[in-house]
């Protein structure tokens, strides 16, 4: 089992704390460079965050404006260049992620098809570990993330984070390869920028809406953008940046 951080390669990923009240992110965000566990982040209504498996993380200063640092720069020359750096790493990649990524440099990146094929081969595992039920939010872009859950026992919660880091093992790279095709094609480096970009490439928000803007929203918690619209979300989820909101489904998962 991999325990190496599925994400260490992008150096400006968040996760939101799900929010069940709608109005912002809830506490602070994650840094997804590090690794953490969301096992005991309750919700109102008794659910819990499912645990990031590829987004991991310490805690991040809400307060501080240096959300912008790394502006302009890229995480890559190229996708082939981000592609050939997970491929090379045989410790992280498995050979399931390898072949799948071979394909995706010959045709220009992970299609639709083996994108759907791995997280369809998570949700069997997980189904075949006794789970009752994974859900997979689907966002209009076709980007997918697993449901938060409501918590279980203290043994439960252990199974259920060692079951899930098995079946996720073939999922990171793949995802990752996949969210930056459709969430940020130009390899920017810092989050917002990122995220930004997706928004102005699906005309959800003016040209004059910026990277700076959006960074500085988040940090006051007030937003000119409606971040429970679907459109929005996806292109947050694509670039690392996970909230919840009352309505999205929870999982039963004993």
């Amino acid at each position: 089992m991999k325990t190496k951080n599925r994400w260490r390669l992008v150096s400006a990923v968040f996760i939101c704390t799900l929010l069940l009240s709608g109005t912002g992110c809830a506490g602070s965000e994650m840094n997804a460079a590090e690794k953490m566990d969301l096992s005991n982040h309750s919700q109102m209504d008794g659910s819990t965050s499912a645990p990031e498996k590829d987004d991991a993380g310490g805690t991040e200063d809400s307060n501080d404006i240096s959300a912008m640092s790394g502006e302009g720069s890229r995480l890559a020359g190229s996708l082939d260049e981000y592609i050939d750096a997970l491929i090379a790493d045989t410790e992280w990649t498995t050979e399931y992620e390898r072949e799948v990524l071979e394909r995706a440099k010959a045709n220009g990146g992970v299609s639709v098809t083996d994108y759907e094929q791995t997280w369809s081969r998570y949700k069997q595992c997980m189904l075949d570990k006794g789970y009752k039920e994974i859900i997979l939010i689907k966002y209009p872009n076709g980007i997918y993330r697993e449901a938060s859950y409501r918590g279980g026992t203290e043994q439960q919660m252990a199974k259920y984070h060692n079951d899930a880091n098995i079946c996720m093992a073939d999922v990171g790279a793949v995802a990752q390869v996949y969210q930056m095709q459709i969430g940020n094609p130009a390899l920017f480096s810092n989050m917002n920028e990122a995220i930004v970009d997706c928004f102005r490439r699906n005309s959800l928000v003016p040209l004059t809406y910026t990277a700076q803007q959006y960074a500085q929203e988040r940090i006051d918690n007030e937003y000119t953008i409606d971040r429970q619209d679907m459109e929005i979300r996806g292109c947050e989820v694509a670039n690392g940046l996970v909230a919840g909101y009352p309505g999205d489904p929870v999982e039963e998962l004993w």
